[in-house]
Formats: C-alpha cells, structure tokens, sequence
C-alpha cells in the first residue's frame, strides 16, 4: 500500500508529493535475510551441525538488517527540480 505525502526538498525548497512506499526496504530485507543465513550455515558447518544452524540464525539477522538499510535508499523520495535524494521527516512515511 502506498500514501500521498507533500514533500520539501532540502536542497531548493520545492514542494512536491511522493508516494510512500516501502517495496525497496522489504526486498532488501528478504534478500538480505535468505543471503545471510545461506551464508551463515556454510561458515558455520565448521563448527558442525549445531554450528551450522547458529550460523544460519545469526547470518539471516545480520543479512535482514543489512539489506533493509540498503533497501530503504531506494524507497527515498527523489526531487523533481533538482534530482537529490533526501530521507523522509520523521513520522511521515
């Protein structure tokens, strides 16, 4: 689902609406999550299979979280005037 919000640019002030959407952030989150626990099992096959499954655990967590700041880069409004990409306020997306 995705909101209209009205939007400054901080670079040269124009306003304009964006549509919120959250689509980058969620599959950088996927991604993220299923590459690190990939990952993560087969480094940690080392230390057998109770290694593999920590592995996987702690990979898929570190993968997520890594993959949903880089996904969140593609969900940024972008200025029509200008072209910079900004981060959304606070407690509008």
């Amino acid at each position: 689902m995705s909101n209209k919000v009205f939007v400054h640019c901080p670079a040269c002030g124009l306003g304009f609406v964006h549509m919120v959407e959250n689509s980058g952030k969620a599959a950088g989150g996927l991604g993220g999550a299923a590459a690190g626990a990939t990952l993560g099992a087969k480094v940690g096959l080392i230390g057998g299979p109770a290694g593999a499954t920590v592995g996987a655990i702690a990979g898929g967590i570190f993968g997520a979280l890594t993959g949903k700041s880089f996904g969140d880069k593609f969900d940024r409004p972008r200025c029509p005037g200008c072209g910079v990409k900004f981060q959304m306020p606070e407690g509008m997306g």
